[in-house]
């Protein structure tokens, strides 16, 4: 036992003596969160081993220098022992802590409660302090409030007061004293008490007698408005060199609240220089000089009476533009720049208020605007002035926009003044300046037809004299210089059209262009209808001696008569081209339109706005600085002659035919005239064929007459080497081929004959007269149809006995030819074929039309034929010579039996074989064969 605690009180001593800092060390890695049982034992083992040093070195000398195994076991028994007491301490300072906690908590919890209970009382506290609070300001602004309230009534009603007792002392006074004034003329202090009595009347509302006290101010009013008026006039007068009394008028006016009497006075003052100038103006008069005048004259005296007034009238616009100028600048002076535009418009209305009467009558003058009225003077003069009118309230417009532009831009305007009201007064001004020509605008398609055909007449007039003049025995030269003529005078309706457009554009703007159109076609199918007069007449006058023009024929005949073919080439393109342009102007007027009835459509919103009182809606509005001629033409244009009311939704009509004319190969705009452009087109066909075929129709014209059909057999040994052609063929072959040389000039020229060709379609239908003759004088009386194919060849070229007809391909030009060759040869086949038909049909005709045929007379028909198909083989013409030649070459020396079975083998039940064998039973009965 004594062992034992020695060395235990030797070891707990020793640690003791460092166990300070072992247990600071040992407690602070319990309370670290890196705190590991491992940890613990290495720091405890460590500082365990650490022995004083005596101990040491007495263990050392016990073992000599080695620790005994008793010594180790020992002294690990001792830590142990102190591992365990450390761990029981530990454990209880573990138990110790956990209790503390364990009454700390509750503690924590409750404390936690009062607090939270704390905080919501002062919540409380707070909201009603702050409730307390409001209410107390609220109650203390209120009050402020009712007691400024209270003051203000208190103060209004003072002044009133001391209004009502103020107008009450002073009445009598004041009344008093402008008898005095008045009777010093002194205007401004009597203008200066009549304006305290104005506002002394308005006080002394609601008090007794107040109608004396409203006419006693009435009568000094009336007193001092004629007492002012000699000064107004006076200043009115003299503003010209002196403005300030004007203005003096002008503050005097200002406080009589009759500024408004001012400006009338005033606007009705300005203009007068140009209402001088303008009843000033004496044209000189072209009167009639009775029944003997003629017409022409009458025309030309009213025509330079509207040269004269167009020319005169410009220098006018300029002299009142000269006034709108200066207005400008002394109306801002005088009135202010806020008034000066509407001052301006005032002025411009009043110089024209009393001229538009005679504007009117010199209108009338130069041209009535009565379409049942004469047509004298000049519709296009009206349309000068028209223009000039425009290019006036373009200007005038300009003036106006501008001074509102300037005084908006300085900040002058009146507040909430957009120009609206300003825009809207100058399309007034716009509607009464340019009303003298609302009837023009609206009869545009009876006038222009009227003025027209003044026009039209003469040259009308010039072509029949050119025409006049060309008879049977008219050298070559007089046909050549009638011609030429003619086409001049043709083509000049074009430029007259042309004039119409442009005055349906100025007076119309595009509005009741069905009308328009239509009136412009009228025009020029009624020219085409004398032109077409004019050719026959030609025509009829060439042809009138067939046999002079036969026998006097040359080269120059043809090229004549290509050219009366070009006349109508050249019109018939020169149409196209006015109508494609055409189609542009209604295209770009439709666009214009369009573009019109869109701002006309917002600026309608707006007007509509305003009058319900929605300012706000116009406050978008921008006055445009400027308007051109047509933008004002458009405005016009549609107030004058669009009679439609549309809702905004709907798509004008006005517009709708607009697009539909622009619209291309839609219809025809001109089609009366495209249809007198086919008639004339044939009646220069007919020209060309009658010249052309003059020479056949001359030896045609007796041979059914001709004694060699009746020609009995000859024993003459000359005949033995058979029949010759006879005179009248070869006359004719020859001139069938002397047409190719006379055809060769005009078809060398590309351009001629591209001109020419504008007017070939149909013409092959001048030769469907001979052959109606020819299938008469065979005795057919079937369809009409007939007529064209029995022409045309192709439907019975399988019902010949004898085809010799050339076809398309034997026809066509050699390899290599150039397009130029090739076109000169088509025209040139083209005639040749329309020719060489029409011969055919009348040498048919006469064939039928001949009493008798001997053996010996169809020797003769069969040679006469043979030649011509040998004649037109040679031309190379496609489709001939006409199946019929040969055959009835054929039929003529056909055997009497097989000619009977050639009749009766026809199938009668086809209109073109019933044809067929009419035909060949007329052959067979002048050859004296009983078919039936």
């Amino acid at each position: 036992m004594l062992s034992s605690t020695a060395p235990s009180s030797g070891i707990s001593g020793a640690a003791g003596g460092g166990g300070g800092s072992l247990e600071d060390d040992l407690n602070a890695l319990l309370s670290s969160s890196d705190f590991t049982v491992a940890s613990y034992l290495n720091m405890a083992l460590a500082a365990g081993t650490s022995v004083p040093e005596g101990t040491t070195a007495t263990s050392n000398r016990l073992t000599g220098g080695q620790q005994h195994p008793d010594e180790l076991q020992r002294r690990m028994a001792e830590l142990a022992l102190q591992l365990q007491l450390e761990t029981q301490q530990c454990h209880e300072d573990i138990g110790r802590i956990g209790a503390e906690l364990q009454a700390i908590l509750p503690r924590c919890a409750a404390d936690v409660g009062r607090v939270g209970v704390g905080l919501e009382g002062m919540r409380i506290d707070a909201q009603t302090l702050l409730e307390s609070t409001s209410m107390a300001g609220e109650e203390e602004l209120s009050s402020s409030l009712e007691t400024l309230s209270t003051l203000h009534a208190l103060q209004s009603n003072l002044s009133k007061t001391k209004e009502v007792l103020t107008a009450a002392a002073t009445w009598d006074s004041t009344i008093s004293s402008v008898a005095p004034l008045l009777s010093e003329s002194n205007l401004t202090e009597a203008v200066n008490a009549l304006a305290q009595l104005e506002n002394g009347e308005r006080a002394l509302r609601g008090m007794p007698h107040r109608d004396e006290l409203q006419k006693s101010i009435q009568e000094i009013r009336e007193q001092v408005q004629v007492m002012l008026q000699p000064q107004l006039q006076h200043a009115l007068q003299n503003m010209n060199s002196r403005i300030a009394p004007l203005q003096q008028c002008v503050a005097l006016y200002t406080k009589l609240g009759k500024m408004d009497s001012l400006q009338d006075e005033y606007v009705k003052q300005r203009p007068g220089a140009v209402h001088k100038t303008w009843f000033s103006y004496a044209p000189k008069t072209f009167t009639s000089g009775g029944e003997g005048m003629a017409s022409v004259e009458e025309v030309a005296a009213a025509q330079r009476a509207g040269e004269s007034f167009s020319t005169w009238l410009p220098s006018w616009y300029e002299q009142v533009l000269n006034l709108l100028t200066e207005e400008r600048r002394q109306a801002s002076t005088v009135f202010g720049p806020a008034e000066a535009p509407d001052i301006v418009v005032k002025v411009l209305r009043e110089a024209f208020r009393p001229i538009l009467p005679s504007f009117q009558s010199r209108l009338e003058t130069v041209f009535s605007s009565s379409p049942a009225a004469p047509a004298r003077g000049s519709f296009e003069a009206v349309g000068s002035v028209y223009e000039s009118t425009l290019r006036f309230l373009s200007l005038a417009y300009d003036l106006v926009s501008g001074a509102f532009l300037d005084v908006a831009e300085a900040g002058g305007a009146k507040k909430g003044d957009t120009g609206f009201e300003l825009y809207r007064s100058m399309q007034d001004v716009f509607l009464q300046v340019s009303s003298p020509f609302t009837l023009y605008a609206q009869r545009f398609p009876e006038l222009e037809g009227k003025h027209t055909h003044v026009a039209a007449g003469m040259v009308s007039k010039d072509m029949q004299q050119t025409v006049g003049s060309i008879t049977s025995n008219s050298g070559l030269l007089a046909l050549q210089e009638a011609t030429t003529r003619l086409k001049d005078l043709a083509s000049f309706i074009f430029p007259m059209v042309e004039s119409s457009l442009d005055r349906f554009e100025l007076f119309n703007g595009g509005y009741r262009s069905g009308p328009a159109l239509s009136a412009i076609d009228n025009i020029l199918s009624n020219h085409l209808g004398e032109l077409v007069i004019c050719i026959r007449s030609l025509s009829a006058a060439m042809t009138s001696d067939a046999n002079k023009l036969a026998d006097d024929f040359d080269e120059q005949h043809v090229l004549c008569a290509m050219e009366v073919l070009k006349l109508a080439g050249n019109f018939r393109r020169d149409l196209r081209n006015f109508e494609s342009g055409t189609r542009n102007r209604m295209k770009a007027l439709a666009e214009r339109v369009n573009d019109f009835l869109t701002q006309e459509a917002e600026n309608r919103r707006m007007a509509e706005a305003k009058k319900e009182g929605n300012a706000s809606s116009i406050s978008s509005f921008v006055l445009p600085d400027s308007l051109s001629v047509v933008e004002i033409d458009s405005y016009l244009s549609k107030v004058f002659c669009d009679e439609e009311q549309s809702n905004d939704d709907d798509v004008n009509a006005s517009l709708l035919a607009l697009q539909r004319y622009a619209a291309e190969g839609r219809e025809c705009l001109y089609s009366a005239a495209e249809d007198a452009v086919c008639t004339l087109a044939s009646s220069c066909h007919s020209v060309v064929f009658d010249i052309c075929s003059a020479v056949p129709r001359k030896h045609l014209n007796e041979l059914s007459q001709m004694s060699a059909w009746r020609e009995g057999a000859s024993t003459d040994a000359f005949d033995s080497y058979g029949t010759l052609p006879q005179h009248y063929i070869t006359q004719i072959g020859e001139h069938m081929l002397a047409l190719v040389q006379a055809f060769e000039p005009f078809a060398s020229d590309a351009d001629s004959i591209s001109v020419a060709n504008e007017v070939m379609d149909g013409v092959r239908n001048i030769a469907l007269q001979p052959w109606s003759d020819f299938l008469a004088a065979a005795g057919f009386s079937g369809s009409d149809s007939v007529v064209p194919k029995l022409m045309g060849g192709k439907d019975i070229a399988d019902l010949v006995l004898n085809n010799a007809a050339l076809g398309e391909e034997d026809a066509m030009l050699e390899e290599g030819a150039t397009a130029d060759e090739i076109a000169s040869a088509a025209f040139c086949n083209a005639w040749l074929d329309v020719i060489g038909l029409a011969v055919t049909g009348r040498l048919l005709e006469r064939i039928m039309r001949i009493s008798q045929l001997t053996p010996k007379g169809c020797d003769h028909l069969t040679s006469d034929l043979n030649y011509l198909v040998n004649v037109f083989s040679a031309l190379g013409v496609a489709g001939h010579p006409h199946p019929l030649v040969s055959h009835l070459g054929t039929l003529a020396t056909l055997q009497d039996a097989d000619l009977d079975a050639q009749i009766k083998a026809r199938d009668r039940s086809s209109d073109v074989q019933n044809a067929m064998r009419a035909i060949e039973l007329r052959i067979a009965r002048l050859r004296g064969l009983g078919v039936e």
